[in-house]
């Protein structure tokens, strides 16, 4: 169903599951609603959260006209994309003095990389089409989650010693995930 958020029109689509509060998400710009079974005021907590969710469709919208303004490498090969982040990785791990012991490449959904506790990278294969700047900055991201997990406030003053307009790149970053997000 389609409903009206001030002046957004949102695809609306609910599903009942078994759990225990209702909660909402936000995917591909549409609106999910999953909801206790048995439960039906489904209208009473999208206005319970209406400015969340004209915050995030608006916000959506943006990336995705930004989007329409910048264009992909599509000439990096594979091993050209791999060969690149791997000489990253060992460039910007030495400077930073946090050694990785893995990298692995794969398709991922949500993300464009992440970093598990025993100092294995993975990158996001759609990272190949990306810009340089970009693909060195997620790097950089990714090595710095070896010194410190979570975002937190630590975790942000560290990249930002080298990214100090690291909001820029992330903002960037969201901006491409709109054009790469459907490629294989």
């Amino acid at each position: 169903m389609k409903i009206k958020i001030q002046d957004i029109e949102v695809q609306c689509h609910v599903f009942h599951r078994k759990v225990k509060y209702a909660r909402l998400e936000i995917k591909n710009g549409d609106l999910n609603l999953i909801m206790p079974i048995g439960a039906e005021d489904y209208q009473g907590l999208i206005r319970k959260h209406e400015k969340w969710v004209y915050q995030k469709i608006s916000r959506i919208n943006t990336l995705k006209k930004e989007s329409e303004n910048r264009k992909l490498d599509l000439t990096r090969s594979e091993h050209e994309f791999r060969e690149l982040v791997k000489l990253l990785v060992a460039e910007i791990s030495s400077e930073m003095g946090s050694p990785v012991n893995n990298v692995t490449f794969r398709r991922m959904k949500t993300r464009w990389g992440s970093c598990s506790s025993s100092g294995n990278v993975n990158f996001n294969t759609r990272l190949r089409y990306l810009p340089e700047s970009l693909i060195r900055y997620v790097v950089h991201h990714e090595v710095c989650h070896i010194k410190v997990r979570k975002h937190d406030k630590h975790y942000w003053n560290l990249v930002s010693l080298t990214y100090p307009d690291y909001k820029k790149f992330e903002n960037e970053l969201a901006i491409y995930w709109f054009l790469v997000k459907d490629l294989n």
